[in-house]
């Protein structure tokens, strides 16, 4: 017997909010959805910022009222990196829990890469490789080994965080750029494995969804889904090269929305940066996530 969700991801970007009717061992079914942009991850260092939690707890209540009008859904809500590292989180979570009864799941950076590949492995057919899920907040880093998920890694490289870290200049200096590079390859020195034959990198998370669509837009650009699309490296590099040389306000780019002008440049570093050091050459596009991770596991009963 099929059940009703409301489902709520508080994202270091995006609060997402979905009406789902969940059918056991089946799937799940999308029945309203909406994405209100409030940067829980875009204030101080290890903080939410005060505007921030009143702009997602005023998207909550306006969402959930409307939905119990006329049935009242069973309510499942997570969060990631932005709510999971803030020392102040508790100002979101007990007003949540206080006014709206929601309990909100606080993923671990472990929980958070799992959800996404086990997304990805329902959704693609391949069966060994690195799933990457590049987020706001933090970067996912999943080891695949013949369909089964292995040794994952969450490490402090989201878009919105390293944009607040590196590029304080609009447009950023090359030093700026470069430091972000170095970060990068610090941080995946011993955790990301190097390209091997068979194996393929999968990409997850608005700034990979984002340069797919950018370099799907792109005048000559193929005409076709981004879900399991090849990104060459080469292709990112050219969208990183048009990129660093606009500010935020001119980067009025095919396939790019406004809200995510600002923190693409980053975004697109860290990912260009991570097939560089592994000696990738092909991303493989995901349209899913650890929301479709986390509802799949609902339907098939803690699979994944």
């Amino acid at each position: 017997m099929s059940e009703l969700l409301a489902f709520i991801d508080f994202g270091s970007n995006a609060v997402r909010c979905l009406l789902v009717r969940v059918i056991p061992r089946v799937g799940f079914e999308v029945l309203r959805q909406e994405r209100v942009q409030t940067r829980l991850g875009g204030g101080p260092l290890g903080l939410l910022s005060q505007t921030s939690v009143e702009e997602t707890l005023a998207t909550v209540r306006r969402f959930l009222r409307e939905v119990r009008r006329k049935e009242q859904p069973r309510v499942l809500a997570i969060a990631t990196a932005a709510v999971r590292e803030a020392a102040n989180r508790e100002d979101l979570l007990t007003a949540l829990r206080r006014d709206q009864g929601v309990e909100v799941r606080v993923l671990s950076g472990e929980e958070e890469a799992r959800l996404g590949t086990f997304a990805a492995l329902r959704s693609l057919s391949f069966r060994s490789g690195v799933v990457i899920d590049l987020g706001g907040g933090s970067l996912q880093i999943t080891q695949v080994h013949d369909g089964d998920i292995g040794t994952t890694a969450s490490l402090p490289l989201g878009a919105v965080r390293t944009t607040q870290q590196f590029l304080t200049h609009d447009p950023p200096t090359g030093r700026e750029l470069l430091a972000l590079r170095e970060e990068v390859a610090r941080n995946l020195a011993s955790i990301l494995p190097p390209a091997r034959a068979g194996q393929e990198l999968i990409g997850l998370g608005g700034t990979v969804r984002t340069l797919a669509a950018m370099h799907l837009a792109t005048p000559g650009g193929p005409d076709r889904s981004r879900q399991g699309f090849p990104l060459r490296r080469s292709d990112i590099t050219c969208i990183r090269e048009r990129l660093e040389k606009l500010p935020a306000r001119d980067r009025r780019l095919p396939g790019l929305k406004a809200e995510r002008a600002d923190i693409i440049l980053a975004g697109t570093v860290v990912v260009e940066e991570l097939m560089a050091s592994g000696g990738y050459e092909t991303l493989t596009v995901c349209k899913g996530g650890v929301r479709q991770g986390f509802l799949l596991r609902e339907a098939f009963n803690g699979v994944g």
